[in-house]
């Protein structure tokens, strides 16, 4: 019989540990029917309000470079192609059918810069929904936006059409089976950070690091941003154990939105190259 492994109070669970557990947490609640009366009496609202101090352990939890060692994730840069930023700009500018038009997309944006705080973390959100609007729109019913409620902050899913009303009207479920979905589905993993975009990236592959080895994938890509900076990372998970991340400078909109098509640009192929390492448009040296 293998040796009982010590038990610990919640606080003291790694932050990693805490990311898979929340993953572990939802896999098993999607799992179970509400409507089963063999099902003990309270056990959904003990599960939420299990997974709500999970999430706040995390939230608050202490997460710094020594953190991604001590979990054997390196860490390393990637580099804009100088020839290739004007064809980066280019496909952010690009429209298709049915998208929101770039002149609108700016049109909000400015209407949020002078009605909301964006220093604060709500109205920083509410500006990062403004540029994820234009990109899921432009891959029209071929992608869907949804919120993954603490594990991370964003999760943006491409996966086909048919399963668009599927995956909006209940995202958890539909992310935690996603063995269902017949086709090809990918996810960028999105971490809001409103005062220190940098400093969030930590976070951001751990989170990356728990979706990949519950997903059996090898590369997810993800984005760290404040709506006005961002921050484009891939995570690679290794067969024996490690990881290792890597991340572009800071891109800011700009005063006059000068950055913005740059930034949708890199947001498209991030999502259309969300599990691949092969980059377009940077280099790692």
């Amino acid at each position: 019989m293998p040796p009982i492994p010590k038990r610990r109070k919640l606080f003291d669970i790694a932050v990693g540990d805490t990311n898979e557990l929340l993953y572990k947490l939802e896999e098993f609640r999607a799992s179970l029917d509400e409507g089963d009366e063999n099902l003990p009496s309270g056990l959904f609202s003990k599960l939420q309000e299990l997974r709500d101090k999970l999430e706040d352990h995390a939230s608050f939890s202490k997460v710094d470079p020594m953190t991604l060692l001590s979990l054997k994730i390196s860490s390393g840069p990637l580099f804009l192609i100088n020839d290739k930023r004007q064809e980066v700009e280019s496909l952010g500018l690009a429209e298709t059918p049915g998208c929101l038009p770039i002149d609108t997309t700016r049109f909000l944006i400015s209407l949020v810069r002078g009605h909301v705080a964006t220093v604060t973390e709500a109205g920083s959100r509410i500006l990062i929904n403004m540029l994820l609007l234009r990109v899921v729109t432009i891959f029209k019913h071929d992608s869907g936006k949804c919120s993954f409620s603490g594990v991370v902050d964003f999760l943006v899913t491409k996966l086909p059409a048919r399963y668009t009303e599927y995956l909006l009207g209940d995202p958890t479920t539909a992310l935690a089976n996603s063995g269902y979905i017949q086709g090809p589905t990918t996810s960028n993993i999105f971490e809001a950070k409103y005062d220190n975009v940098r400093a969030a990236l930590p976070q951001a592959a751990i989170a990356a690091s728990s979706y990949c080895q519950l997903q059996g994938l090898f590369v997810v890509r993800g984005v760290v941003t404040s709506g006005e900076q961002w921050l484009f990372f891939m995570y690679e998970r290794h067969t024996d154990g490690t990881g290792l991340v890597r991340s572009s400078p800071q891109y800011t909109l700009g005063r006059n939105l000068e950055g913005l098509a740059l930034v949708l640009g890199l947001l498209r192929d991030s999502i259309d190259n969300a599990t691949s390492s092969d980059h377009t448009f940077f280099t790692t040296t």
